[in-house]
């Protein structure tokens, strides 16, 4: 098992304003958790540096699991530092309880994982 970043750590590493690409639901604005067998028992939000690799990874869901598709899922634009804090502040149990950042390079093998019906290797 990987040990998780602390969030001060992750912060820091990047600007306050720097932008990030999330899968949310248009029907109740809830973000899409995606399990990752680095975290076990986590419950993270998978985030991106593109719309176009947000988009790649939706469809690969969608297509793994089409009963999402009532939720409305589609890309959104977000200022990861609100987003971060945010999840880290949510203790509710049912909720995402972590967060991914993937670079372009690790979404190409993570979408290939999905598409495959297996679990994210990562």
């Amino acid at each position: 098992m990987t040990e998780p970043l602390p969030l001060d750590t992750v912060l820091g590493e990047l600007s306050e304003d720097y932008e990030a690409w999330v899968i949310q639901s248009k029907n109740n604005g809830q973000y899409l958790v995606i399990p990752d067998d680095r975290f076990p028992g986590r419950k993270p939000i998978r985030f991106f540096m593109s719309e176009m690799d947000a988009s790649r990874v939706m469809d690969a869901v969608l297509q793994a699991r089409p009963a999402l598709k009532k939720f409305g899922l589609w890309p959104v634009k977000v200022r990861l530092h609100d987003a971060l804090r945010n999840i880290a502040a949510d203790k509710q149990p049912d909720h995402a309880d972590s967060f991914v950042v993937h670079s372009p390079n690790e979404v190409f093998d993570f979408v290939r994982e999905l598409q495959s019906g297996g679990k994210s290797k990562q």
